[in-house]
């Protein structure tokens, strides 16, 4: 309970202390607190890494409550001496406590979840927790590589920085921290996708809501017949709804928000998501504030850069969807997004727009000159997703776009529904003619709802009183409708072989259309709701219908989750580490309290997926090689990888004193580990115990040896 608070008081305070920076950017209080968490964590995060790299101070809990407190009182020293009304308000309304609930709300859900089964185990979770581990632990910056000790780690690593700020913050341990994090995420999540309905609905809590609930927990087509079919079963699997394109023997990945988060790794793509949704959120008020002038102008480009940057630190895959949103509001700066711009207004607008993504390029170029992955360009796809697979991912959601985008013949005089009918049936043979060719039924679909939301975004460009915000949910829906179908032309070349060619590009991709296909969808559908026709009690219940499919696999993993639960309610992961192994347990105790800085450990390599660097991977404290494959991906198969995975093989099967030494000293080992996970894997590891220069410091099932100098 008390890591519990201490993170809940560190949230609260980082929210607090930009406040008054984010109701002087929003102009209203509802905006401004549903987005004072997330983009309070990223502004303090940023500036405290800054200062870290800047002073040479370290990226310790000293410098982020130091950053804390400089953020927080310039901000309110402004709202002190501010004459906006707005900015003046009530520190606690009922916008705040909207905004509270609707975060802790959601939040609860899944810390009620991962309080259920807390343990870090499984996919890549080590991996996660030992980055995590690794910033949370050592205050240098770039981060120590906890699996390949000696190097800095070659991976987009920004969002475990943020959460690692915050247990500095809070004082909460990474093995609490982790399910921590993972439900505080969630929750900026869904505050982030109320925010932006909310903005493009001109308020009404109806679609903000569902805009929310349709971002973060809503399940697929796939996922509701298999709920239907085993209702609440112990030993649901809910693998199979993340796994629905083929080609048959080798799935893609499919994964939706739910998913993610109930899955439960902490990876860059979750740790980014409530972060590219601000990103709309905010380059939309940006937009819609058009000629801003003075430090108001500048505080809002300063936003921008810094919540598109953020989510582009925290997964590379954001960048090009980051890029055209801030271009396309560049392009509409000039008019608010109400018309179309004039032409030299557009192409300033647009060079605006570009030099605010250029911004937030340089203000993370620090971090990103810190590691090196190896980009391979795209090709063109070779495979393509049937039509009834494609379905079971998106079907719902189609459903509904379809149904609220669809022309109404209430719209429109009579000739000109004859001309929206005619212009549908070619739109339509359009799409066919395209898709069917070349083998891609999908991308039917995806065309002709295109059409249908470029017909809506021309309609509000051209509405008599403008209609700025339906014109961003129409874009919200092209660029969502872009990257689905984008992913049936072209492939990100990757490590993974042709017949796995989409794996990764639907995985990213699929990702950030979810939240724009919800948010646009929901935004729509509530002003077909109102719409006066002879199809709104069809409209509706088509609606109400498919919510509550999209409901059936959330509900149902939930349930499972709790039947299946081992053990007390508990965030903290080691429990359930303690009852898999206890000497592992008692060992990673040993080396949190007693390992220093600088300690290098030597462990059992081997096959990802599994507890291969589990003490690295629970302590932070690098190891000579964690799970050699990935190194390997991260590292473009550099030979190093290899030759460690040889030398800690070396080390625990040789019998000649001499080479085992050689190795120790080559990597840098001060301490090595001999249990189970060593036993299993080396022939006659045990015979290390008798090594003249490894003295124990630590005895049980798992031990712990310190390198001495051989007498």
């Amino acid at each position: 309970m008390r890591d519990i608070l201490a993170w809940a008081l560190a949230t609260e305070i980082l929210g607090l202390a930009v406040l008054p920076l984010l109701r002087a950017f929003f102009s209203n209080r509802r905006d401004a607190a549903l987005l004072s968490r997330p983009l309070g964590l990223a502004l303090v995060a940023y500036l405290g890494w800054a200062l870290s790299l800047a002073s040479g101070m370290g990226f310790r809990r000293f410098t982020l409550i130091l950053v804390v407190l400089v953020v927080g009182g310039a901000a309110w020293l402004a709202r002190r001496r501010g004459t906006d009304e707005t900015l003046r308000a009530a520190v606690w309304g009922d916008e705040e406590k909207l905004a509270a609930i609707l975060f802790w709300s959601a939040t609860a859900i899944f810390l009620a979840v991962r309080a259920a089964g807390p343990a870090i185990l499984g996919a890549e979770k080590f991996m996660d927790l030992a980055f995590l581990n690794s910033l949370a632990r050592y205050p240098a910056l770039p981060p120590a590589d906890p699996w390949m000790a000696g190097e800095t780690i070659n991976y987009y690593y920004w969002g475990y920085l943020l959460a690692a700020a915050q247990a500095k913050l809070s004082g909460v341990a990474p093995l609490s921290a982790y399910n921590l994090a993972l439900a505080t995420f969630g929750g900026f999540t869904f505050c982030a996708a109320a925010c932006l309905g909310l903005r493009l609905s001109r308020g009404r809590l109806g679609v903000g809501l569902g805009a929310a609930v349709g971002t973060l927990f809503a399940g697929n087509v796939v996922g509701a017949l298999d709920a239907w079919r085993a209702p609440f079963a112990a030993d649901f699997d809910y693998w199979h709804a993340s796994r629905v394109i083929g080609p048959e023997k080798f799935k893609t990945i499919n994964e939706f928000p739910f998913f993610t988060f109930f899955h439960a790794d902490l990876h860059p793509h979750l740790l980014a998501f409530p972060y590219f949704i601000a990103a709309f959120a905010v380059a939309h008020r940006w937009m819609e504030a058009g000629g801003d002038r003075g430090a108001r102008r500048w505080l809002g480009v300063f936003l921008v850069a810094l919540a598109a940057g953020t989510a582009r630190a925290a997964s590379l895959w954001n960048m090009p969807a980051l890029v055209i949103l801030l271009a396309v509001c560049g392009l509409f700066l000039s008019t608010r997004g109400e018309r179309l711009p004039r032409p030299a207004a557009a192409l300033g607008g647009t060079l605006a727009g570009l030099a605010v993504a250029l911004l937030s390029l340089v203000l993370f170029y620090p971090y990103t000159a810190s590691f090196q992955l190896e980009n391979r360009g795209l090709a063109r796809a070779t495979q393509v997703s049937g039509l009834l697979e494609f379905l079971g991912v998106w079907g719902l959601l189609l459903a509904i776009g379809f149904a609220s985008l669809w022309p109404r013949p209430s719209d429109d005089t009579e000739r000109a529904r004859r001309w929206r009918d005619f212009g549908a049936v070619l739109a339509l043979a359009a799409a066919l003619l395209v898709a069917i060719p070349a083998r891609m039924p999908a991308m039917a679909l995806v065309l002709l709802l295109g059409i249908f939301a470029a017909r809506a975004a021309w309609r509000s460009l051209h509405a008599p009183d403008g209609d700025a915000p339906g014109v961003f949910a129409a874009l919200l829906l092209i660029l969502a409708l872009g990257m689905i179908g984008g992913c049936e032309l072209v492939y990100f070349r990757d490590s993974y072989g042709q017949d796995l060619q989409r794996m990764n590009t639907i995985f990213k991709f699929y990702h950030q259309a979810w939240p724009l296909l919800a948010v646009g969808v929901a935004v729509f559908a509530g002003r077909a709701w109102d719409a006066g026709s002879r199809r709104r009690p069809a409209f509706r219940a088509l609606v109400a219908a498919t919510g509550l499919l999209a409901l059936l696999w959330p509900a149902n993993v939930i349930v499972s989750r709790f039947r299946q639960k081992d053990g007390p309610f508990s965030l903290d992961a080691r429990g359930p580490l303690a009852r898999r192994d206890a000497g592992d347990a008692a060992a990673i105790d040993w080396l949190i309290g007693n390992a220093p800085e600088g300690a290098v450990v030597l462990e059992a390599s081997g096959d990802p997926y599994s507890e291969f660097s589990r003490i690295s991977s629970h302590t932070g404290v690098p190891t000579v090689l964690g799970w050699a494959n990935h190194e390997g991906l991260w590292r473009s198969n550099d030979a190093a990888v290899n030759e460690r995975l040889a030398g800690v093989r070396t080390f625990y099967t040789t019998r000649n004193a001499r080479e085992a030494w050689g190795v120790l000293q080559k990597y840098g080992v001060t301490h090595v580990v001999l249990g189970n996970m060593e036993r299993q894997t080396y022939p006659n590891a045990a015979a290390i115990a008798q090594l003249p220069f490894l003295r124990p410091v630590h005895t049980g099932e798992t031990a712990i040896f310190e390198v001495a100098r051989p007498r």
